[in-house]
């Protein structure tokens, strides 16, 4: 052994031991994964061979992103090795970067796992900003839940200074007294191993995400991917240029009916859209709520044996309800922005803080009705800076937001502020007072719930008695609790038959029910207006819609003249023809047969997603996909360009 030490240079020994507790660090990650994540279906069949394939096809991705890592310090000591230098300051650094790496990679796969959990893809930087950070970290830091886990992390931290500490010094212990010769054998044998590492471990095609889509197991799938790979290739854009930008504004123009001779011809903006009513204006209060992580599915409506949501499918059936509603992505930013504003939320994009966005004038609700003469509010229950509402909100139609600051401490539930039904309870109060105060001009409130959030804790004085056992259902029945009797509440008041209610899902969750990737419960969202001085019946509309549709029906419920300059349909006059979300790496359309999913590896599929079973047909109906992806790519490419332009602002009539 001491042999064999002499005759592998020291720095070769430190960078393969380095580089072996990396591929330790994954492989021991994604069988927590495995474990931790495996959905409810997974052992209906035997899965061994798919298993072995995916942690096959993992080695490749792991030993490939370890040796990325170990290539710039190889690439130093190897100058040191050569010219016999010994720069303490430059080795220190080296100690340090491997230290670095370690740790990074260390984190990045212990957040991957519940990051999938929730969300259903590995870990992106689509929710994660600098201006967050200091939040989040309160947030854990409030929370009794993580200290187990930040106390390992504190322990393991530790622990990896003090063993990179030893092999730091146990790679130097012995002196290297090498020949030309065996430094260039050496040195020639790590450079050819490097290279396969690079390639993957010497497998005949480089691993690369396409090649990892191998399975028809969305899990399996996904279980291959290497979290630190995933992570900084999220850096990279969604490719969406499947037409140029001249033809992805006329796809839109037509998908809209917007025709030529009209606004859209002034190169203000290519959507421009005039809308007239006959009937006189509605002074009418518009109250719009954002039911946090609420999936249709997890609604009796919808087919739920839970009863989770007795008061919104009490709701549901005296409104109309829209049972075919797409939320736009899968972050609650994306709920808000769509919702509110009218645009599509491209894949891991944060659309309300991405450096462009927050300097760019939008249309939307607030803006429309607040030039109308309303007065707006939004409500939210944690710090109003967090996702950048502070900046974005205010400075795009809304007078004022009601956060975490504007509630007493012992108010406080959890780390994500107030639970709901203080929320709601603090906005009929706001909301009775601005309607009593001001009977001549009209207010848009938006609601924005969280409990349903993690980490699923109920306010300590709520009295809100639960039939639920398991944690997670319980905060769906209190949240249904909680915006029951606020609209009870409501009815009471004397403008709320002046009132459109608009309750919708920010996006929903994943539920593991479906095989393939694509988790529908994620999307498909509860789109409920209730609207007791318009609708004399309630109605279930079956029509294909988006939360970028709320903005024009409302609009043409209170039959306000305005110049539309979103993506949107007025789901009373219009039908849509696709519904297009995002789902982080997956790009996907749907109609009322088919279900179109581009992911950012490549990899296409179109399903039957009505079908008990659905298997990929991508090769039975490819004019399926070229539509439905022409459809979404040209809404994303134009939406992007209009942003960039700076030309979503609102526009007035001449």
């Amino acid at each position: 052994m001491n042999t064999l030490r002499r005759l592998i240079p020291s720095h070769l020994r430190f960078l393969l031991s380095v580089h072996i507790i990396l591929m330790a660090i994954f492989s021991l990650f994604r069988y927590i994964m495995l474990v931790y994540n495996r959905p409810t279906y997974f052992f209906d069949m035997e899965r061994s061979l798919t298993i072995w394939q995916a942690f096959k096809i993992g080695f490749g991705f792991d030993i490939a992103i370890a040796s990325y890592a170990m290539l710039l310090p190889y690439v130093a000591l190897t100058y040191l090795y050569f010219t016999k230098q010994s720069l303490a300051r430059m080795e220190k650094y080296i100690r340090i970067y491997c230290g670095v790496v370690i740790v990074v990679c260390l984190v990045i796969c212990a957040a991957d796992v519940p990051y999938f959990r929730y969300f259903n893809a590995r870990l992106n930087v689509s929710t994660i900003h600098l201006k967050n950070l200091g939040q989040v970290a309160e947030f854990i830091s409030k929370e009794v839940k993580y200290y187990p886990v930040l106390a390992l992390f504190a322990v393991g931290l530790w622990g990896m200074g003090r063993v990179m500490m030893r092999l730091w010094n146990q790679a130097w212990k012995y002196e290297n007294v090498n020949s030309v010769r065996q430094k260039l054998t050496a040195t020639f044998t790590a450079s050819l191993l490097l290279s396969f590492g690079l390639w993957g471990g010497g497998a005949p095609k480089k691993p690369d995400m396409k090649s990892a889509t191998f399975s028809n197991d969305g899990f399996i799938n996904l279980l291959t991917l290497n979290p630190v790979h995933t992570w900084f290739d999220s850096y990279f854009e969604f490719d969406i240029n499947v037409c140029s930008n001249g033809e992805a504004r006329k796809t839109v123009q037509q998908a809209l009916g917007v025709k030529a001779g009209t606004l859209a011809d002034t190169l203000i903006s290519p959507i421009l859209k005039e809308r007239t009513f006959k009937g006189a204006p509605r002074k009418m209060n518009v109250v719009l709520i954002l039911m946090e992580s609420m999936s249709a599915d997890r609604m009796g409506l919808f087919g739920s044996t839970d009863q989770l949501t007795p008061g919104l499918d009490r709701l549901a059936r005296n409104s109309v309800l829209f049972d075919q509603c797409y939320s736009s992505g899968i972050h609650t930013n994306c709920g808000i922005y769509s919702s509110v504003y009218g645009m599509p939320a491209v894949m891991m994009y944060h659309p309300m803080l991405n450096g462009v966005s927050e300097k760019t004038p939008f249309s939307g609700l607030p803006v429309t009705l607040k030039s109308a003469g309303y007065r707006t509010r939004f409500f939210c229950s944690h710090p109003k800076t967090f996702d950048n509402l502070d900046i974005f909100l205010e400075k795009n139609g809304f007078d004022k937001i009601t956060d975490q600051n504007d509630y007493k401490p012992e108010e406080i539930a959890n780390a994500w502020g107030v639970g709901d039904e203080t929320q709601m309870a603090r906005a009929l109060t706001e909301l009775d007072s601005m309607a009593v105060s001001d009977k001549e001009h009209p207010f848009f409130a938006t609601v924005l719930t969280i409990t349903t959030h993690p980490p699923y804790t109920l306010p300590a004085n709520t009295k809100f008695v639960p039939k639920q056992t398991d944690p997670i259902k319980i905060t769906y029945e209190y949240a249904d609790w909680a915006i029951s009797n606020f609209m009870d509440s409501c009815a009471t008041k004397e403008w709320y038959d002046e009132t459109i209610f608009v309750l919708v899902g920010d996006h929903g969750v994943n539920l593991s029910s479906y095989v393939n990737d694509v988790p529908l419960s994620y999307n498909h969202i509860p789109l409920i207006i209730h609207a007791p001085g318009i609708f004399k019946k309630p109605e279930v509309r079956s029509g294909l819609a988006s939360q970028t549709d709320i903005y024009p029906t409302v609009m043409g419920l209170l039959q306000q003249n305005y110049v539309q300059n979103t993506m949107g349909y007025d789901l009373f006059r219009e039908k849509r023809p696709y519904a297009f979300f995002s789902q982080d790496f997956r790009m996907c359309t749907i109609d009322d047969e088919y279900l179109y999913v581009a992911r950012k590896s490549g990899k296409e599929s179109v399903y039957a997603y009505r079908s008990p079973n659905p298997v990929d047909i991508l090769d039975q109906y490819p004019w399926v996909a070229d539509s439905m992806k022409l459809f979404a790519c040209s809404h994303y490419k134009t939406a992007q360009w209009m942003i960039g332009k700076k030309l979503v602002g609102p526009v007035v009539a001449q």
